[in-house]
């Protein structure tokens, strides 16, 4: 159902804390893949790639161009693009699964938690391979997740996590 697009670059030690949520989201068929969008890592995230049954889409440049490369490969329905800090929260899958069964197929995001109980900065973005193409994707440059939650607005919804 869902394709997670991971942004890498020397990503070892931050890949140890993410793929660990997404296992059991793939055991019950929520993650149908997961790509790792690489700039050249030369620690361990290719064995790491290798030994979790990533794809791995190697691309120079930045969180932004490696984001449109790792959408590009995607084939499921939905997309959860990371940004390049790999952070989701433990909770993720509660509201994500929420959303797509309720959520008539609108672009989503999980934020950072924020001051004051807003929403702080994008961790993610949940959206149909549909919106974002619709979207023009990912683009260079700056915060890619927040650009492409620009364009997608007004129809995207904050996932509370």
């Amino acid at each position: 159902m869902i394709t997670v697009v991971l942004p890498t670059r020397d990503s070892a030690a931050r890949l140890v804390h993410v793929l660990p949520l997404l296992v059991p989201a793939a055991v019950d068929g929520l993650v149908k893949a997961v790509v790792f969008a690489d700039a050249g890592s030369t620690d361990a995230t290719l064995a790491i790639a290798e030994d979790s049954g990533a794809r791995v889409v190697t691309v120079q440049g930045d969180v932004g161009t490696r984001l449109a490369a790792g959408v590009a490969t995607v084939r499921s329905a939905w997309i959860l693009a990371l940004g390049e800090d790999l952070v989701l929260p433990e909770a993720w899958r509660t509201p994500v699964e929420a959303h797509l069964a309720g959520g008539g197929g609108k672009p989503a995001w999980i934020a950072a938690p924020g001051m004051l109980g807003l929403a702080g900065r994008p961790l993610a973005v949940l959206a149909s391979r549909e919106s974002v193409e619709a979207a023009s994707g990912f683009k260079p440059g700056g915060d890619p997740l927040s650009a492409l939650l620009r364009r997608l607005k007004p129809k995207a919804v904050r996932l509370r996590t």
